[in-house]
């Protein structure tokens, strides 16, 4: 007897589409296979996919075929099934099987138990079934270690469905992220010259005919140069913030924590009026400098703009454990709300909190931060009180 299509084919077939299975063996699915012959004592054992025209073998136990034909698969029988087992005992026996090209095979198939592997929405894609050359009964037993290790294959398939999701979801965000880094690129390069002609532009005009011009005309000079730096500051921040991956491409350097410390003090031009605290030892490290380097910038001149204290203090530290460093930025400035900590992190978040010189901060670079910090497999937490100042402490994997 032929088998006949399910009933709902082309939805099954759609789904099973969706599945995206590979034909590639897999350890998994062979030890299953290999599970039930031992739990059920039957030398053979396949986990089938119930295809359009054919039927092919995720695994086989005690078998080396390749595919069968789909009208004359006992599997194709066990999806249409309403039983949970679909059972045949001796195949010889029965007036529809008793003509079957495999049962009258030199190496008959005598014996088949089949489990429908079902989809997520009821729609069997296949079987777990155990097969003969000759008759069995089943035990209860062994049907339930049949049923059993059905289960598990199922779920195997389910999670293999859920991976290659992921495996879609997480190339489109990577195209997608790859589209914004691009753009982020491109207009923050095409909007730093405007921006640098505005400001010149402001200085050209006060300084040619500032008598002209009264003390408004002044102010709105000096608005239009203070929002032509801050907007500069903002796209350097963008670019920077996609641009960080780029230096996670770089090896561990082996250095010293003066020397990066003392490099930050110059690029960032600190005054000698601020108290900046060098940690008590000169730590060696090997870690990725450059993006160790752009995480203290950050957290440094964070310190130095968001802080009220007539005395500015900035002290670091470097901590050296077995397997990991331990790097604390602290200061003595304004201090971060409780309900805050959280937010910090997120792009685009700010405490909305004027910095030392009346700016507003764009809530890049500590998201810039916390980037690198995961990428270079590490965590950073943040202690404060407000008006007391704030601690940062990142630990850092060697």
């Amino acid at each position: 007897m032929n088998a006949i299509a399910h009933q709902n084919e082309n939805q099954r077939l759609k789904v099973l589409k969706d599945y995206g299975i590979s034909k590639e063996r897999e350890k998994v699915f062979d030890d299953l296979t290999e599970l039930v012959c031992r739990l059920t004592s039957i030398p053979r054992s396949l986990i089938s996919i119930v295809d359009k025209d054919e039927v092919w073998f995720k695994s086989q136990r005690g078998l080396e075929l390749k595919s069968s034909t789909r009208e004359l698969s006992f599997c194709s029988h066990a999806i249409n099934s309403e039983e949970d087992i679909y059972l045949i005992e001796d195949a010889r026996k029965l007036e529809e099987f008793k003509d079957h090209p495999f049962v009258n095979a030199p190496d008959p198939l005598i014996f088949y138990a089949g489990v429908k592997l079902e989809s997520e929405q009821g729609l069997p894609l296949g079987t777990l079934c155990v097969l003969d050359n000759k008759p069995h009964k089943l035990t209860e037993e062994e049907r339930a270690s049949l049923l059993m290790v059905a289960d598990l294959a199922k779920r195997q398939l389910e999670l293999h469905k859920k991976n290659t999701e992921l495996l879609k979801q997480t190339a489109i965000l990577e195209e997608n992220n790859e589209m914004l880094k691009s753009f982020a690129h491109t207009v923050s390069h095409d909007m730093k010259m405007p921006l640098a002609n505005m400001v010149l532009t402001t200085d050209i005009v006060a300084k040619k005919y500032g008598s002209n011009i009264d003390e408004a005309g002044k102010n709105y000079l000096n608005y239009i140069k203070d929002a032509a730096f801050g907007l500069s500051d903002y796209v350097t921040q963008i670019l920077a913030h996609y641009e960080s991956e780029s230096l996670l491409v770089e090896e561990k350097e082996t250095f010293d924590a003066y020397t990066l410390l003392e490099h930050i003090h110059e690029i960032l031009a600190i005054p000698d009026d601020i108290d900046y605290i060098l940690p008590e030892d000169n730590i060696e490290l090997q870690i990725n400098k450059s993006a160790l380097e752009q995480i203290l910038i950050n957290l440094i001149g964070n310190a130095l703009k968001y802080n009220d204290k007539k005395t500015i203090e900035v002290k670091t530290d470097i901590i050296d454990k077995e397997e990991y460093y331990i790097i604390k930025v602290s200061d003595n400035g304004i201090g971060i709300a409780d309900d805050k900590k959280d937010e910090i992190f997120k792009m685009f978040q700010t405490l909305n909190q004027p910095d030392r010189n009346g700016k507003r901060g764009n809530g890049i670079g500590l998201s810039t931060v916390q980037k690198l910090v995961k990428k270079l497999n590490g965590m950073i937490t943040v202690n404060s009180e407000l008006g007391l100042g704030t601690e940062f402490v990142i630990t850092l994997s060697k």
